[in-house]
């Protein structure tokens, strides 16, 4: 996700001055199939069927779905929403989702709902007997979801509607346990297996849809539309819909749309899309998807990543928006094709991303920003929140931590976003910049599909560049490198 750093850079120190194919894997996909209908008054009615195919070294007696819609209810322990961006996200007043699961069913055979978790955001379902590893089973859940009026992934405005973490999808099995980690209001809280999906969506007639994967047939009914997708080993699956414009082009061999309803420039914009699919493509290695969907949404944050598909907040524009959809491309190799678990680790598939950005100006041309800009601005502004904070309470710079051992969004952005950026960037000087993209592209090769952690970065970059890495990664990650004056 692509926070406003560059407004929220400028308001700081503003602040401070005042005061769909892919290549075969070596083991079985699950599969999602999945129906939903989202009526004119914003209700999603869906089926989902997760044929699960169990790729873990151990029998599993029971499987774990995240409930991701259950965030947005009226009284969530976790608010998707920072408190401090109520009135931001919910222009219209507070609006709240209603999740209600009418039935689970496995292999046909209808099992207790049982919804868990520390804040009920889990649907746990027992198997009769355990699957074993390679094994597969089928679990049908069909449920119904009010969606809340909010600017934020899984909500609609008056011109959107944002259809992201909108299914259960299966816990990730890792160290003998499932993930299932709350919705935290920072960061992205959510991470997931590659999976196939096939997907029907019906929706008002007089909709658009940009969504995850292709379209393989598109349907008229009387007051409806329904388009049906598909999608091949992808991280997730997600949809926009609403009254749009759309102009395409192409990066490569892969269609590049862009979905609008209010840019003077909507040419630049596409343009920034499919220069940053082109050298990404260069840098990092070929983007396997067939077609890829920038798509202006109503959204809290400047942008959201999606496999192929990428929101970006219609409150940016120009330079800025562009800058974000460069940010969001990005992030279609750092975390949709390489993913990591976003609440433990969020600085790997950010600071990546964020690096990859101030990367693509220096190789593309015709933008007002470059590298250099980019670094300095973001060592200064760095810098200035340590003088800052380092006498109000400011002692842990640290940035391997979770999700939930952020105080807040500016703390957060600064270690994952800011300071993961100039991590990356010190790894490169030190390696050298032939060096470095090797090891980008060998992470990226190494790590296609999975899930990675942060000792395959730091391997992949000490294997290109034959030089022991993992002590400067770790006076970064924990914190021993300042950058500011202990005086």
């Amino acid at each position: 996700m692509r926070k406003k750093l560059i407004v929220l850079l400028f308001a700081f120190a503003v602040a401070l001055t005042a005061c769909a194919c892919s290549a075969p894997q070596d083991v079985e996909s699950s599969k999602y199939t999945i129906s939903a209908t989202l009526s004119t008054d914003n209700v999603l009615t869906a089926s989902v069927t997760c044929d699960y195919v169990n790729n873990n070294d151990v029998p599993l007696g029971e499987l774990w779905f995240n409930l991701y819609p259950n965030a947005y209810r009226d009284g969530a322990q976790y608010s998707p929403v920072p408190s401090n961006r109520i009135t931001e996200a919910y222009p219209d007043g507070r609006s709240y989702g209603v999740l209600d699961v009418t039935s689970v069913t496995v292999d046909g055979k209808s099992v207790d709902v049982v919804i868990a978790g520390v804040d009920s955001n889990v649907l746990t379902v027992a198997l009769e007997s355990s699957l074993e590893p390679t094994d597969k089973v089928s679990v049908t859940i069909e449920y119904t979801f009010k969606l809340p009026k909010v600017r934020h992934r899984l909500g609609y405005t008056d011109k959107s509607v944002n259809l992201a973490n909108f299914y259960p999808i299966a816990c990730v099995y890792r160290d003998g346990a499932f993930v299932a980690d709350p919705y935290y209001s920072i960061g992205d809280p959510f991470f997931s297996e590659c999976a196939d999906y096939d997907v029907t969506l019906t929706v008002p007639a007089e909709y658009e849809c940009a969504a995850t994967g292709v379209v393989k047939n598109k349907t008229d009914g009387e007051n409806t539309v329904t388009y049906e997708l598909q999608a091949h080993d992808v991280r997730d699956f997600a949809a926009v819909v609403g009254k749009y414009r759309k102009i395409s082009g192409l990066a490569g061999s892969t269609i590049v749309n862009y979905y609008y309803y209010i840019d003077s420039d909507p040419e630049g914009s596409l343009k920034a899309a499919i220069d940053s699919m082109s050298i990404f493509g260069e840098i990092f290695g070929a983007y396997p998807y067939t077609e890829y969907s920038v798509v202006q949404t109503g959204f809290l944050q400047g942008g959201m990543e999606y496999p192929c598909l990428s929101m970006i907040s219609d409150a940016v524009s120009g330079d800025v928006a562009r800058d974000v959809i460069v940010h969001e491309t990005a992030h279609q190799w750092w975390y949709g094709l390489v993913g990591n678990d976003e609440v433990k680790y969020a600085w790997l598939d950010e600071a990546l991303a964020e690096y990859s950005t101030m990367m693509f100006y220096e190789k593309a041309e015709g933008y007002n920003y470059t590298l250099s800009a980019k670094r300095a601005d973001a060592l200064s502004a760095y810098m200035l929140y340590c003088e800052t904070f380092k006498n109000n309470g400011l002692g842990d710079t640290s940035m391997d931590r979770p999700l939930g051992g952020y105080d807040g969004e500016i703390e957060y952005s600064y270690m994952t976003y800011v300071k993961g950026a100039l991590m990356l960037d010190d790894i490169r000087n030190t390696v050298g910049s032939a060096a470095f993209e090797a090891g980008l592209k060998r992470y990226a090769s190494d790590n296609k599909y999975k899930i990675a952690e942060p000792q395959d970065l730091i391997g992949a970059m000490e294997r290109s560049s034959k030089r022991s890495l993992a002590e400067l990664f770790d006076s970064w990650l924990s914190g021993k490198i300042k950058l500011y004056s202990s005086h």
